[in-house]
């Protein structure tokens, strides 16, 4: 079956519950703690779904479940930018939902596939702000989420921690800068994450996955 074609690239980040070597990344059968909760939001620099112009804009996910993703049962939630038109929010909303994508090309497709519950999509203004070499972020999704990044700091000596994950491979990703993340909700889907598991990561994504060069 035919997709609309579609691509996005910018700047992704992403906060979960694991801790800062989080074990999905590298296919444990178990999150950290058991379960997975979190987030990952984009911010479009360069971006269309078939013919509707995606530059400038911002969307994210949030997303929960029981036990680890793949065995299923958890629920996600579309966020898109509120300067939006129509078009750009249905394009939007239709690529966080893991709609027009081959299967499993996307971590979008799979978190919205492992999700028994997929809450309707919410219109929201996007506060966006990331420094990737300093490993610092500020996403704020207006009455939804607040989250910041810093750099792992050494619990011995105080001094920062650079560590980087590479999955020549992935679906998500082929290189990401890892931080330590603070997210807070108040949504359908509850956030509360304090010192975890945070990374950003430049996307390049169509609905066939990873777009590499």
């Amino acid at each position: 079956m035919a997709h609309v074609d579609w691509y996005i690239e910018g700047i992704e980040v992403s906060n979960c519950n694991c801790d800062f070597a989080c074990p999905c990344q590298f296919e444990s059968p178990l999150p950290t703690h058991g379960h997975c909760r979190g987030f990952a939001a984009v911010h479009v620099d360069k971006g269309h779904f078939g013919d509707v112009a995606l530059d400038g804009l911002c969307a994210a996910l949030l997303y929960g479940w029981p036990g680890p993703i793949y065995k299923g049962n958890g629920e996600c939630q579309a966020i898109v930018d509120e300067r939006a038109d129509r078009t750009q929010r249905e394009a939007l909303a239709a690529i966080m939902y893991g709609k027009e994508t081959d299967a499993g090309a996307t971590h979008w497709w799979v978190y919205t596939t492992m999700s028994s519950t997929v809450h309707p999509p919410l219109f929201k203004r996007f506060e966006f702000e990331t420094d990737v070499a300093n490993r610092t972020a500020r996403v704020v999704i207006a009455d939804v989420l607040e989250s910041t990044a810093r750099p792992i700091k050494s619990p011995a000596t105080g001094a920062e921690h650079r560590v980087r994950i590479s999955l020549p491979d992935g679906i998500e990703f082929d290189l990401a800068e890892i931080a330590s993340g603070t997210t807070q909700t108040t949504a359908s889907i509850a956030l509360d994450l304090k010192d975890s598991y945070f990374h950003f990561n430049a996307l390049h994504q169509s609905g066939k996955g990873v777009v590499r060069s």
